[in-house]
């Protein structure tokens, strides 16, 4: 067999094992189907069965998190995001820096971990990916509003980690001993400012002139094509070229280029919807074999052998993320409107998984990088932790709440907990 067919046939075996999830999830669990993904690829990790293929962080980085990134922009109901973008700035731009600080004192005071090492760590694991929480929100109908929270404040968090975590691992590589808190938090801030706002603009004037262009060409498959250039030439441009978050810069891209019908895109509406279905169907099929592949992995030994400290780490990550939310939210709710109802803060604590990104940044790490391993099996075993624990309690969370009854209830306003 060739190397092609057989690369072909690994694929598709993990297609029609996703497939029978899939059944499985839509007639008689109620489960998120992501996180049942993980948890079917940890336990092929146990057998072992190898499936002969491998994430690595420049195929996530490069090549998934492009197409997953630029279709959520593109989702994004731009109307809510704008009433609402209060809470996503407020948990990227304060919630980040703060959660990483947060999480890094606790792991060095629990691990007893170097300072720059711990808050290595934490930049890895904050990030939170909303995929299988939003796939939820869409089976009961939640409200648009908390899916539009949830999904803006992960796309603009992964490129503000990426950028800490690149800091951090230069000031680690240059500087053996410690070093200041207040150098850090410069570094870190001047970065942000330089390579994130910068990658971001880059993205904003690639998506608004494509906009510009399918105007004048609108013909579907240009316009497919348009949007696959846009979202990863983008990626390419600040990458490589320009020196600034690419990451950023697809969402940029997203969020400026308009694919939705209205009086300003003249566009007819029913290729607007294909180009959409087009993306959110890559975007599925891409986070199948990604969500699979997590699972089978998984360093198992590692993670037997440092199980302690994972449990830990899990609980340490989980309660800094109910810290930040429920603590700069409150805060959000006294100076700005519309206010966040605790429902939603509930669900912006136990839906924060951290999967792909906090992943792919592991898988990253330079060779030699002191307490390398550690800081993968910890980051794999709190990610698995949180798809067992957190996804798969997500609908009794969801009751408890009272956003699955509410969501039932057909045009009802939104009411504060």
């Amino acid at each position: 067999m060739s190397a092609a067919l057989e690369f072909l046939y690994r694929v598709l075996a993990l297609l029609a094992l996703a497939l029978a999830i899939r059944v499985v999830v839509d007639v008689w669990l109620e489960i998120p189907y992501l996180i049942l993904l993980i948890l079917v690829g940890v336990v092929i990790s146990i057998l072992p069965i190898d499936v002969g293929l491998r994430l690595s962080h420049d195929v996530i980085m490069s090549l998934v998190l492009p197409i997953i990134l630029f279709n959520g922009a593109i989702e994004l109901n731009r109307r809510e995001l704008r009433e609402n973008i209060v809470v996503p700035l407020v948990l990227v731009v304060v919630g980040i820096p703060l959660a990483v600080a947060l999480l890094g004192a606790a792991t060095a005071a629990a691990f007893g971990l170097p300072v720059l090492i711990s808050l290595l760590l934490a930049g890895i694991v904050v990030p939170t990916d909303p995929i299988a929480v939003l796939s939820l929100f869409e089976e009961i109908d939640a409200p648009e509003r908390l899916s539009v929270i949830i999904d803006s404040e992960s796309l603009f968090n992964d490129g503000v980690v990426v950028v800490i975590v690149n800091v951090l691992i230069v000031l680690i590589a240059e500087r053996p001993t410690p070093t200041g808190g207040s150098e850090i938090a410069s570094t870190v801030v001047i970065d942000l400012a330089v390579v994130g706002v910068g990658g971001f603009l880059i993205g904003g004037v690639l998506g608004y002139t494509a906009t510009q262009f399918i105007r004048r060409v609108p013909e579907r498959m240009a316009i497919l094509l348009s949007t696959v250039l846009v979202a990863y030439g983008s990626y390419v441009l600040a990458t490589s070229v320009v020196g600034v978050s690419g990451i950023l810069a697809t969402v940029g891209a997203g969020l400026f280029m308009e694919t939705t019908a209205s009086e300003r895109v003249k566009i007819d509406r029913d290729t607007l919807e294909f180009v959409r279905d087009t993306w959110a169907g890559g975007a599925f099929l891409l986070s199948t074999l990604v969500y699979v592949l997590i699972g089978t992995q998984v360093p198992i030994d590692s993670l037997v052998r440092r199980l302690k400290y994972i449990l830990v780490a899990a609980v340490l990550v989980l309660l800094v993320r109910a810290i930040v939310v429920y603590s700069l939210v409150g805060i959000t709710n006294v100076i700005a409107t519309p206010k966040t109802p605790r429902s939603y803060q509930h669900m912006l604590v136990w839906g924060g998984l951290h999967t792909v990104v906090p992943i792919a940044l592991a898988l990253g790490l330079p060779a030699g990088l002191p307490h390398r391993e550690f800081i993968q099996a910890v980051v794999f075993g709190v990610a698995i932790t949180g798809a067992l624990i957190q996804g798969l309690l997500m609908p009794t969370v969801l009751r408890v709440t009272g956003i699955r009854e509410r969501a039932s209830q057909a045009g009802s306003p939104d009411s504060m907990d």
